[in-house]
């Protein structure tokens, strides 16, 4: 019990350090490319994406790692379960993703036929269209990549380790 629990701390630890690091490194890159404070940076990211995809993402982005670091730690019989994990999760990100796309597309849609079209609501009837499908774009724009790079790194490590995991058990067949 008290190894399972050490082991969860561990696993839950590494993957909490990784996910910060890849924020703290991502901001840095972005802060670095705007020339912006950090803060305008975070507010831009929000105002753009929104608070609740930003949290979704970072929640299922956050279980991934998890996924990601138990196919790599525990032994070959515990992987399947963490891999087949690992991947939902990152299908289901790319789901969010293309779910907020949609919705910021029929966000925009409805804006756009609930309003008034004339020469002087036609700046603002764009300003908000745009702003609507800004937010509809960028979310397939961040959420897919994501989701095919943490897909792609838990295929990786999985089939890395199950070769690995091959390897030794045809050197133990040959010294027996």
């Amino acid at each position: 019990m008290k190894s399972k629990l050490y082991l969860i701390f561990n696993q839950s630890s590494q993957a909490i350090s990784v996910f910060l690091g890849c924020i703290l490194i991502s901001l840095v890159f972005f802060v670095y490319l705007t020339e912006n404070e950090p803060f305008e940076v975070f507010n831009m990211a929000t105002s753009i994406l929104g608070s609740t995809f930003i949290l979704l993402i970072s929640l299922l982005t956050f279980f991934s790692i998890i996924c990601i670091t138990n196919v790599i730690t525990l032994n070959f019989y515990e992987k399947k379960l963490w891999f087949e994990t690992g991947i939902q999760l990152s299908n289901l990100i790319s789901t969010i993703a293309l779910t907020y796309t949609l919705l910021g597309i029929s966000l925009g849609i409805g804006e756009l036929s609930s309003s008034k079209l004339d020469v002087d609501t036609i700046n603002e009837t764009i300003s908000k269209l745009t702003e609507q499908f800004s937010m509809a774009f960028m979310t397939s724009v961040v959420g897919l990549p994501l989701s095919a790079v943490l897909r792609s790194i838990l295929i990786i490590c999985y089939e890395y380790n199950r070769k690995y995991s091959n390897l030794n058990n045809q050197q133990l067949i040959r010294k027996s």
